[in-house]
């Protein structure tokens, strides 16, 4: 059998790959010249003639298609190709089947040579004649390759197509009535796009209607892509094409302004949302004076978007609509835009003379849209709003209106600010001839105006700020007079809840350091202290002028003068000797500063001199010394800053700093005594300087002394709990990032730090906070995984003869720290999670198995602790197995006093109830054979007061889930004990309580509606 028999076989059943290996191999016989053009097309004769069956001449012609796509360049001649193009359209002029497979033989042609203008020509006529209307071939593959073919021509061909165009004058209709009816989205969204060519280069004039209708039938796109569609064709990609397709020439605008406009009353939101989109095209895209015959039209539809919200965002683009229109007249003329803004203007000021109101409210966006348009259309319109605006202020004495007034007047103002942002100069003169006036009328109102009129004091407030940030607008006295105003509500407006307006004066502020940074350095730094003398009389502290002061270094420009009349005001505090209260105080401030602040950086690093101008100097004052009135508070505080400042350095500078500071930082030759007071004054410091340090920067034998000193320290009697907790921290950052992964076990077992011997029998409660330590340095390091499964076992072992403290411990391993983190430099594995789980859990549900009713809470708090920062995505697939444990687990009985349920008791039961709520609502279907225990488990976790208001609110929120999850069959056995149960917890004394009691109830109640409920 020839070749072209064995292809028709192929595609005759379907066998699209061994129908391409049949072609392949005729390419190649073509292409060694074993085959020749002639004896090929020759062969094809008998098939692509057979006027009998259409399926065999398509095939024929798809056999030739897929032959001359395998061919490699330089095989054809340009007399070949020529020949081969002329019998392919030949052939299409007498019959249109396999008219796809036509068209790729063709795209197949032109990759092999590219045509002459008349070829290109010859082509795209066959095709508009021939084929025409292109939704007469019903499969999308055969219209797919057409319109690829045409797009190619368009895109290549440009002057030759345009050629085609100029000379036959009926050749247009034909081509625009060629692609109608056309619904498959990947035909359309190259349609759409090949069209925009004789849009755009074409002189269509004379059928603008024609070409406008042809894509406008489409409008809007309500297409929704299958799921897992293929293509990843979006309906927003066909809005997208089609959009550019309405804004291609102004030709279309007296077809597509009426038609979009009587479409943007449509009921759809969707639709709407479309039309507003499409109109903003159209605005951007169309000649300036073609939007001038529709400006006026365009105002009257899109005003009533904005007046009348039905949906926030469609008033969002009706506004930018209205901008963009200014904006096109602002580089036009004055005649257009004065045109356009006159009756805008009318209307605004007709609104604002009855403010406040929603349509005085909306008058303002208007403006605001307006005037950070373009300069031209700010200056026109302040020219026309302000001198009524002001007007109607001063004419009025009703409060309330002066706000709405004010309101649409910071409209203006911010516009303005954003104006200047993109247009550096802009000259505002004609909001500068009223801004005194304002500025004075906001000020008075920030002093005299009642403090219950809060929203008029924001106001005036949001304008002074505003109006300061205008360049050019105020003078500088006004600017001090801002300032200042703002300065005294900061310091002086002591007025709690409701009307309290420091927060937003904070924040105004802020922003005036911003534009007017030395007016703030000269006016408001000193008026701040004023207000921190350098001993306080009495014990009170100005927290709310310290928070204030701190809030202003996050603006760059002053950042360098709060910290440094921060420290200076803290050095001569402490020189005066006074309170530790204070010093804290302005301790804390300066480490808000820095951060929350805006610290210069050189090449995106906090400038390293901060650490020898202020970390040094503090960490000098408050940690280097100790005394009986060491402050272990300050020492953290100091701790913090520094970290902050070093964490980010470079090695060099790291190592510099920490080889300076070294003899200060090791422990010496103390006494005893004074060396555990100083190990205990030191090590908060310690904690957060060596998490800044990266691991290069200490030396191994450093390490092995600090962990020495840290053992003696960790192991000791007598700590308090807080210094117990940092020093564990501290034991576990050590372990983490500096002791060498190859000699871990030494270095620990030379520092009395190895866990197999603080885990022994008899060991103190110390040995074992210490263990968990080193454990969980290792655990989050990740490279020392044997020895690390050895350590998990010892601590696991201890369960079985512990009381339930040990097992608390446990929760430890996983509790998030800030320390151990990689922007400290810590070495954390991604998977250390599901590493402990795998090895740990399974011990521990099999323990619990087996374990004897005195040994069993342990093993149950251990689980809950270790489950508790798990995330569910790690629980989910084990949580069969852990189901039955987690019940037992909300069997436990506090430890402490019953009236007083201890913390780390209610957090086991808190624990669970947050499994169980994720299971319910991920997962219902494996907790439904425990239908029975978990309500009864959850009911009895309700109860007052062997559970905490906590653990009663989250058991309530899983009750709730129940009947909504699980099957109704299964949970409507329980609905009357449940109901009957749950009357105790509307009496809770805890409102929280009380209201999830009433949600929990509602939702068991709605399992039988019609059913009699129980009193």
């Amino acid at each position: 059998m020839s070749d072209v028999q064995l292809y028709l076989l192929e595609a005759n059943a379907n066998n699209k790959t061994g129908a391409l290996e049949i072609a392949a191999r005729t390419a190649t016989k073509l292409q060694q010249r074993t085959l020749k053009l002639i004896d090929l097309v020759t062969s094809l004769e008998p098939h692509i003639n057979d006027k009998d069956n259409g399926s065999i001449r398509a095939n024929s012609v798809a056999y030739l298609a897929d032959v001359i796509a395998a061919l490699p360049l330089k095989v054809l001649s340009m007399q070949e190709r020529r020949l081969l193009c002329d019998f392919i359209l030949g052939r299409l002029e007498g019959d249109t089947e396999g008219v796809g497979a036509s068209a790729r033989a063709l795209l197949a042609l032109e990759a092999l040579g590219k045509w002459d203008s008349s070829t290109a020509q010859k082509v795209l006529r066959t095709f508009v004649n021939n084929t025409h209307p292109l939704r007469q071939f019903k499969l999308q593959t055969e219209r797919y390759a057409v319109v690829q073919l045409i797009d190619l021509l368009l895109a290549k061909y440009r002057d030759a197509m345009r050629e085609l165009h100029d000379e036959d004058h009926e050749f247009m209709s034909g081509f625009i009535s060629y692609w109608e009816g056309e619904k498959d989205p990947r035909n359309l969204m190259i349609i759409f796009s090949l069209l925009q060519v004789p849009m755009t280069e074409w002189d269509v004039h004379a059928h603008a209607q024609d070409l406008f209708d042809s894509v406008f039938n489409y409008f809007p796109i309500t297409f929704k892509p299958p799921p897992d569609d293929p293509y990843g064709i979006t309906s927003q990609d066909l809005k997208n094409r089609l959009r550019d397709c309405i804004a291609a020439i102004s030709d279309f605008a007296p077809y597509a302004f009426p038609q979009l406009l009587d479409k943007l009353d449509s009921t759809s939101m969707n639709t709407k949302r479309d039309v507003l989109q499409a109109l903003q095209a159209c605005i951007a895209d169309y000649e300036a004076k073609t939007i001038n015959l529709y400006s006026v039209t365009l105002w009257d539809a899109l005003k009533f978007e904005v007046l009348n919200v039905q949906e926030e965002d469609l008033a969002e683009e009706a506004l930018k609509a209205l901008a963009l229109i200014a904006a096109k007249f602002s580089d036009y003329g004055e005649g257009p835009l004065n045109a356009y803004l006159r009756p805008v203007i009318k209307e605004c000021n007709e609104h604002l003379e009855d403010a406040p109101t929603k349509q005085s409210e909306a008058a303002g966006r208007i403006l605001h849209a307006l005037v950070g348009s373009a300069p031209q259309a700010a200056d026109k319109v302040s020219k026309g709003i302000l001198p009524v605006l002001f007007a109607l202020y001063n004419g009025s004495e009703s409060i309330t209106k002066r706000r709405g007034l004010l309101e649409a007047l910071n409209q203006i103002t911010a516009a303005h600010v954003k104006l200047t942002e993109q247009h550096p100069g802009t000259d505002c003169r004609a909001l500068q001839t009223f801004a005194g006036d304002a500025v004075d009328a906001m000020i008075r109102a920030l002093i005299s105006a009642p403090k219950s009129e809060v929203s008029f004091r924001m106001a005036s407030l949001t304008g002074v700020a505003q109006l300061v940030s205008v360049p050019g607008v105020l003078s500088d006295k006004q600017i001090d007079q801002a300032v200042d105003t703002v300065t005294n509500l900061v310091l002086h407006e002591q007025l709690q809840g409701h009307g309290d307006i420091r927060t937003p004066a904070i924040q105004a502020l802020s922003s005036m350091a911003l534009n007017v940074p030395q007016t703030v350095r000269d006016r408001s730094v000193p008026a701040f202290m004023v207000e921190l003398p350098d001993v306080l009389e009495g014990n009170s502290v100005p927290a709310a002028v310290l928070e204030a002061f701190a809030q202003l270094a996050s603006e760059r420009q002053i950042f360098e003068t709060v910290v440094l009349r921060l420290k200076n005001k803290l050095r001569s505090a402490r020189h005066q000797a006074a309170s530790r209260a204070y010093q804290r105080a302005l301790l804390f401030a300066i480490l808000y500063a820095f951060t929350f602040g805006s610290p210069a950086r050189d090449d995106g690093v906090i400038r390293s001199a901060y650490y020898a101008d202020y970390a040094e100097p503090l960490a000098s004052d408050f940690v280097k010394d100790v005394s009986s009135e060491t402050d272990l508070v300050a020492a953290d505080v100091v701790g913090r800053i520094s970290n902050i400042i070093l964490r980010s350095q470079s090695v060099h500078f790291q190592s510099t700093m920490y080889h300076k500071n070294l003899e200060w930082l090791s422990p010496g030759e103390d006494a005893a005594d004074t060396a555990k007071q100083r190990a205990e004054h030191v090590t908060p410091f310690l904690l957060y300087y060596y998490a800044a340090m990266r691991p290069g920067v200490v030396d191994a034998a450093e390490v092995v002394g600090l962990l020495k000193q840290q053992a003696v320290s960790a192991l000791s009697v007598g700590n308090s709990s807080q210094a117990s907790a940092t020093t564990l921290r501290l034991v576990s950052l050590l372990v983490n990032k500096f002791a060498n992964p190859k000699t871990m076990q030494a270095i620990l077992a030379e520092t009395g730090l190895e866990v197999d011997t603080l885990t022994r029998d008899g060991s103190s409660p110390q040995a074992v906070q210490a263990a968990f330590a080193v454990t969980k340095g290792l655990l989050v390091q990740g490279k020392s995984g044997a020895l690390t499964t050895r350590y998990l076992q010892s601590l696991l072992s201890l369960l079985s003869t512990s009381d339930s403290t040990t097992a608390h411990h446990f929760t430890t391993l996983l509790v998030p720290d800030e320390i151990l983190s990689k922007e400290n430099h810590c070495l954390i594995s991604g998977l250390y999670k599901q590493k402990l789980f795998n090895q740990a859990i399974p011990l521990l549900t099999a323990a619990i198995r087996t374990a004897t009713p005195l040994q069993k809470p342990a093993y149950l708090i251990a689980l809950s602790g270790l489950l508790r920062h798990l995330p569910y995505s790690i629980l989910s697939p084990s949580l069969a197995t852990l189901t039955p444990p987690l019940l037992q687990t909300l069997d436990l009985t506090s430890t402490s006093d019953i009236t007083s349920p201890a913390a780390a008791d209610q957090a086991v039961k808190t624990s669970a109830l947050i499994i169980f709520e994720s299971a319910l609502m991920h997962d219902p279907s494996l907790l439904a054979e425990h239908t029975s225990s978990l309500v009864t488990r959850l009911l009895n976790s309700t109860a007052s007061p062997t559970n905490g208001a906590s653990v009663r609110a989250k058991a309530l929120q899983c009750l709730a889930l129940v009947p909504r999850q699980l099957k109704r069959e299964a949970v409507v056995p329980y609905r009357r004990q449940v109901v009957r149960r749950l009357l105790a917890c509307l009496d809770d004394g805890r409102r929280s309580v009380r209201g999830e009691a009433v949600r929990c109830r509602t939702a068991w109640l709605g399992l039988d509606e019609g059913g009699e409920e129980e009193d």
